[in-house]
């Protein structure tokens, strides 16, 4: 298999293994790493609860990439076809996914909201 194969497996993979720490709650709130919205920053709780979801997400989205990637190999699309139709879809996943994650966390922010009164 071609290298640029291999670098959008390995890649996509790569989405999968830094879901992990998040899915475990092991990422304290910082401004690198994680789902950063607002409503992360206001709440400790929501950041952990949301970012744990969002790693979920992002798993499901790392593991769809990296399936795609040979799904396309084996379909014998390369070259500059495989490059945009992987990219086209890495786009749309990680927009979504981020969108997913943003409305999520300021549903769970206003419910926290809501409780506390």
């Amino acid at each position: 298999m071609p290298d640029a194969i291999w670098f959008h497996a390995l890649f996509s993979i790569l989405l999968v293994l830094l879901a992990i720490p998040l899915i475990l709650r092991r990422v304290p709130p910082n401004p690198l790493y994680g789902l950063r919205v607002p409503a992360t920053y206001k709440d400790e709780q929501v950041w952990y609860d949301a970012n744990a979801a969002s790693g979920r997400d992002f798993v499901v989205f790392g593991s769809c990439m990296t399936l795609l990637t040979f799904v396309l190999a084996a379909a014998g699309i390369r070259d500059m076809t495989f490059a945009i139709t992987w990219s086209l879809a890495a786009g749309a996943g990680a927009i979504c996914t981020v969108a997913l994650g943003w409305m999520r966390a300021n549903r769970m922010f206003r419910e926290r909201q809501t409780r506390a009164r």
